[in-house]
């Protein structure tokens, strides 16, 4: 069943590439990717859609709030669109080089 997540996050210097370093660290199938960025509000909008079970697609989100610069994450899937976006906490867990590498 495919989900579509889509990310808010801030225009800010490889703020892409670090989205796309979470991502392939984890195992799960991007089907497709969008990136919209605004310039003048320095926001990147990303939809990504993924082929997983709700319950992958919601451990991935987790995941994803990891990165420092996304600000909100909604999920839509096949049977139920419009979910309520999830907003990312402030405060962020450092991990340490040995235990795994925080982006």
């Amino acid at each position: 069943m495919g989900h579509r997540i889509i990310i808010h996050m801030a225009l800010a210097q490889g703020a892409e590439a670090r989205l796309w370093a979470i991502v392939s660290q984890r195992r799960i199938d991007v089907s497709s990717a969008l990136f919209e960025k605004n310039r003048q509000d320095q926001h990147i909008r990303a939809t990504l859609e993924v082929e997983t079970d709700d319950a992958g697609a919601r451990r991935f989100m987790r995941q994803l709030e990891r990165h420092h610069d996304i600000t909100a994450i909604a999920l839509e899937s096949a049977s139920r669109t419009g979910q309520g976006p999830i907003a990312a906490d402030s405060r962020r867990m450092r991990i340490s080089a040995k235990k795994g590498a925080y982006l």
